[in-house]
Parts: structure tokens; sequence; C-alpha cells
């Protein structure tokens, strides 16, 4: 992400300080509206799109912080090497001559609408709705346990009312067996739960995350913030 977004860079530039309402993801520039206005008018800029302040900090960082010029060459990115997975510009094509490079626009145009986006919102809700039965199945053996324990009391205490004080010691002793049991199952069941909220968690900050990208980042930023997503998501489907 940017190091300060809440001043427009052009203004800065004049020597002058205004609060930044805007982001434009192709110049990677904080913009106030005197300037988005201009940005809008302009003939090189006029097919941006700028998106307000908050969406763009609302993005995941590893969104916003995916550069849309080539780090080597200081040129816009327009083609996309199929080989290396990669966004290119004119002059890496050198470096890619045995690739099979095509134009970036043909992987990046409407991807939040791709089969692999909208599987890739798919897998997560797969993800949490398992997540949550395993929550549901070991609270349900919880009540289990503690029914099964119900039941060995009562039939201790009947038991107990039949025999004599030798039977009713051992009854006691057999009570106090099934509590610790009852307890040794419940910290075992609590301690299986831990990783599953861990991952409940995770699953929820990606979900967010996809969310945002959908309504927020550009396609392009979309296409490679998604490979993100997927490790995590094939990681945790294991």
């Amino acid at each position: 992400m940017a190091s300060n977004t809440s001043i427009c860079g052009i203004c800065s530039l004049r020597h002058i300080t205004r609060t930044s309402e805007h982001w434009c993801p192709q110049c990677e520039e904080a913009l106030c509206d005197e300037c988005k206005d201009h940005h809008e008018l302009l003939k090189a800029t006029r097919r941006h799109e700028p998106i307000p302040m908050y969406s763009y900090k609302s993005l995941p960082s590893f969104i916003a912080d995916i550069q849309q010029s080539c780090v080597y060459h200081n040129e816009q990115y327009q083609l996309y090497c199929t080989e290396h997975n990669l966004p290119i510009c004119i002059k890496c094509i050198k470096d890619h001559q045995k690739c099979t490079v095509i134009p970036l626009e043909e992987v990046t145009n409407n991807v939040k609408f791709t089969e692999q986006f909208q599987n890739l919102e798919t897998r997560l809700e797969d993800l949490l709705q398992n997540i949550d039965q395993i929550k549901k199945d070991r609270k349900a053996n919880v009540v289990s346990i503690e029914e099964m324990k119900k039941r060995h009391v009562a039939e201790i205490q009947h038991i107990r009312v039949e025999i004599n004080k030798h039977l009713d010691n051992l009854g006691k002793q057999i009570i106090k067996d099934v509590e610790e049991k009852e307890g040794q199952c419940k910290e075992n069941i609590q301690k299986a739960l831990s990783p599953v909220k861990e991952k409940e968690t995770m699953i929820n900050q990606c979900q967010m995350n996809l969310q945002n990208i959908k309504q927020h980042a550009s396609d392009f930023q979309t296409f490679l913030g998604m490979r993100e997503l997927e490790v995590a998501v094939d990681e945790n489907e294991q």
C-alpha cells in the first residue's frame, strides 16, 4: 500500500496540501476531488477507474501492494507470460521469447465473473460450512457425553439403594471415575476445536478479503491476488 495515501499526490507535487478522497489503481496515485475531476477529463487517464479511498484502504495488503508497472523497466504491464504466470511489459518480451505471451487484457478482462473466481468463492463457502459442521458435531459429542454421565449416575444411584455399604462406596468411586472421564473427554474436544476455530478465523478473513477484492479491486489486482487466496484454500482443504 502506498506510503502516504491521505494527501493528494498531484497537489503535493505543486506544494499544496489537500486531503485525498480517491485512489487511482492505474496511476497508483491518491487524488483529491478536484484532481479526480481533471483526471477523468485528461485523454491519457479518462479511461482509468478511481475508487473511493475507503475502498482502497479496505483491500488486503497483498492486493493493494500489487504494482501496476514493471519493476525492472518502469513500463505499464501490457502482456502476460503463461509459462511463468507473470505480467510483463513490452521491454520484458526479450526475456520471454520462448514463452507463450498473450495480451494482459485476455486474462484480466471480467476476471471476477470467470468460472475460476466463482469456484474460489464456492470453495471458501464450502470450507466454512464444513468447519461449522465440525463444530456442531463436537458440540453434539459434549451433549452425548453429558447424557451418558447422567444415565450412569442414575444407574449407580439405583444400585446403591439395593446393595450394602461396600457397594455404596464402590458406586461413589465409579461416579468419580465417570466425572473424570467426562472432564477428559470435554478437554480433548476443546483441544480439537481450537485449531478448527483458528482455521475458521483464517477462512473468514480469506472470504472477507475475497469480497473486498470483488467489490473494490481492479481486474488486474484481482487476477494476481486470487492465486494467493487459492494457495490458502488449497492448504485448508487438505
